[in-house]
């Protein structure tokens, strides 16, 4: 998850503040002329190589976002007829290091590996260029900016007196009959300099930006050595609002140059006294005793303190495809966060036609549409949690930082909420063909006029029953599907997958009254607005044959669904650290009133569904009881044999759910039997993790 949504914003110091460092050199390639002292190799045979821009030309335009002017090799050429690596480099002029015991060098870079044999290093010279070593070795970046990246050379350029550095890419391929192309590399903000000996830069925190009036708070963090210095202690200081300087010392284990360290100020908690904006200064001084650092008031975080912060559910909005391969490997980890998390999070699934058709799509442009725009998607599986981009976790897939888990689900809702919604109705009324939804959305806090309320009618599954994919046809599944450890030739991911070229769950199926939302009044401190929405459905679901006579020949709508609701900002509250498109707080509730399969109506007035069913997990069981009984559910195996028991006692009247873990069991058929004072009904179950 990005820093954005769990942690406040924050401005940052200068990576090299004035004075931190002695400059031995600097160069910015900042035209497009090439500068005096540096020098290009170009191979006979080669057509290109190093130039000085500020645009790549049509092929690595096409996968390299543009930095400005910069200096870039755009390695289309292989390096054709080279029976040996011939590297494309730029040597820079000869500097005079023999005064100093540290050298470090920063700057802005791109090198993409493509596919593993790409090469981009840079090299160091002592002796005016008549030999080189290999000093870094860039890792992958893909085609992405790494900025102020820096670099420990002192092991080959302190005190020499006749130090040059250089860039080198090679393609990988010594001839140009493999018929692969490769890329390049760019570097821009050159600056090769002696560090100070005392340079700590205070570089994250670890709290939200959301605070509660008279609790306490412990201030902590990540910071920088950015010196030449080990550091074995220092101390750590905050400032909220100009007010007094808090310290304390902490004592960082291995703090050596261009390492980071953890930090904490637990002895020194921070209790905000009233509501409002606090705006705290953070830095490390001094150091090792009694020395000075050079970088100070390096952070600044702004955090927002109410009255009262309220449970959270969290809410994850996902853009996925039936003709996409990465959506279906996405899907079961997707499906089983939720279920593990019901309670505690909502979601919301956007179909689109990325890369191919998608029949769902068809049936809900309207509403799809705008939130792609919205969230400027042009990719798929793509997700956000909470109105911040979060990778969805596709089989054998997963990111480094950002997934989709229960892990970020959870410490998402940690940061609570200044909102409460409470669902009141969330019906659907046979008569007049159409749903109702009613929201009671209490504030906390006080707003500005100007937050949307999103509402969404999601289908809690569809089923078809033909694969209509066409980006992981059937056919490259082992059969039969479900049985074999691997599958799909591209992913070599297991076939029981298969399963979700078919299914889909918490499909969007309207928004309203618009995917634009409802705008909000200001709200002030214990304040309640009302939203009251109704939706009669225009369509059917996607027909991939336009002359069926029938949806249901074609595919299975489950007659379950829910109603999410959510408050979303559109532009940042700057002044409370609260980013743009940030959602405060959601709540999601089944739909009543469909009686059609899948909901059965007993003969005392209890309504009793379960959704999602099929499930890849957990299972909510929603009803309504029309006086106060006592309910129990059980649930069997097709043996007939009793599994588990939820005995809830006495429970009033009005609409409760209940939730089954079915995280355990095997994949299969059960039966949930439901039982009250005077009425037992059962119902099926299907398990496919």
């Amino acid at each position: 998850m990005k820093k954005l949504l769990l942690g406040a914003i924050v401005v940052l110091g200068s990576i090299l503040s004035t004075n931190a460092q002695t400059t031995i050199l600097a160069q910015p390639f900042g035209t497009s002329t090439q500068p005096a002292g540096w020098n290009i190799n170009v191979p006979a045979v080669a057509a290109d190589n190093w130039k000085f821009a500020n645009a790549y030309g049509t092929n690595m335009a096409n996968y390299v976002p543009n930095q400005g002017y910069c200096t870039f090799v755009d390695d289309w050429d292989n390096n054709p007829s080279q029976t040996t690596p011939n590297w494309d480099t730029l040597k820079g002029p000869s500097m005079n290091c023999s005064s100093y015991t540290k050298v470090f060098i920063s700057l802005n870079y791109m090198f993409w590996q493509d596919d593993g044999n790409e090469t981009g290093t840079i090299a160091i010279s002592t002796n005016g260029g008549a030999t080189w070593t290999t000093a870094i070795s860039f890792p992958n970046t893909g085609g992405g900016w790494v900025n102020g990246a820096i670099y420990d050379i002192s092991t080959w350029a302190a005190s020499q007196a006749n130090v040059m550095v250089a860039f080198t890419y090679y393609d990988g391929f010594a001839t140009a009959t493999n018929g692969y192309v490769a890329v390049g590399m760019c570097v821009q903000n050159v600056t090769v300099y002696s560090p100070a000996d005392y340079d700590v830069q205070v570089a994250t925190q670890n709290l939200p930006p959301l605070m509660q009036v008279g609790t306490a708070y412990t201030f902590s963090g990540t910071a920088d050595n950015l010196g030449g210095t080990t550091v074995t202690s220092m101390q750590m200081n905050y400032s909220a609002n100009g007010g007094p300087v808090v310290s304390q010392t902490v004592s960082p284990s291995g703090f050596s140059s261009l390492t980071a360290t953890n930090w904490s100020m637990n002895t020194s908690p921070f209790t905000p006294l009233s509501a409002g904006t606090y705006t705290v200064k953070y830095w490390a001084n001094p150091l090792n005793g009694s020395n000075t650092n050079v970088n100070t008031d390096t952070l600044v975080a702004t955090f927002w303190a109410v009255d009262s912060v309220k449970p959270r559910v969290s809410v994850l909005e996902e853009f996925t495809g039936q003709s996409c391969v990465f959506c279906m490997l996405a899907a079961p980890n997707c499906d089983s966060v939720y279920d593990n998390n019901a309670n505690y999070t909502s979601m919301v699934r956007y179909h689109v036609p990325i890369p191919a058709r998608d029949f769902m799509y068809d049936a809900t442009t309207t509403w799809v549409n705008p939130r792609e725009t919205y969230y400027s998607v042009d990719a798929a599986p793509e997700a956000w949690l909470d109105g911040t981009s979060i990778n969805p976790s596709a089989y054998q897939n997963p990111p480094a930082n950002e997934i989709y888990s229960s892990t970020t689900v959870q410490a998402d809702d940690a940061i609570g909420s200044p909102m409460k919604i409470d669902i009141t109705k969330s019906q659907f009324d046979a008569a007049t063909d159409s749903f109702m939804v009613t929201a009671n959305i209490t504030s906390y806090a006080t707003f500005a006029a100007g937050l949307t309320a999103q509402v969404a009618l999601t289908i809690d599954s569809i089923t078809y029953k033909q694969d209509l994919s066409m980006d992981d046809p059937q056919i490259s599944f082992a059969p039969p599907v479900g049985t074999g450890a691997s599958g799909y030739s591209y992913t070599n991911c297991p076939d029981y997958f298969y399963d979700f070229v078919l299914k889909f769950t918490h499909v969007v199926e309207a928004m309203l009254p618009s995917s634009s939302g409802t705008t909000l009044a200001a709200f002030t401190p214990g304040q309640t607005q009302t939203i009251n929405l109704k939706w009669k459905k225009n369509h059917p679901w996607g027909l991939y044959d336009k002359g069926a006579a029938r949806d249901s020949d074609y595919y299975d709508s489950s007659s379950t669904g829910q109603f999410v609701v959510f408050v979303q900002t559109n532009s940042a509250l700057t002044a409370d650290g609260i980013p743009a498109k940030y959602i405060f707080q959601s709540a999601h509730a089944p739909i009543t009133g469909i009686t059609t399969v899948g909901m059965q109506e007993i003969s005392n007035g209890v309504y009793f569904e379960m959704y999602p069913n099929p499930t890849t997990g957990n299972t909510n069981l929603a009803f309504k009881l029309d006086k106060e009984q006592n309910v129990t559910v059980d649930l069997f195996n097709m043996l007939g044999e009793k599994i588990s028991t939820i005995n809830e006692g006495s429970m009033s009247a009005g609409s409760h759910t209940l939730m089954i873990n079915g995280s355990s069991l095997q994949n299969g058929v059960y039966f949930v039997r439901f039982n009250s004072d005077n009425a037992t009904t059962t119902q099926k179950l299907i398990i496919q993790h």
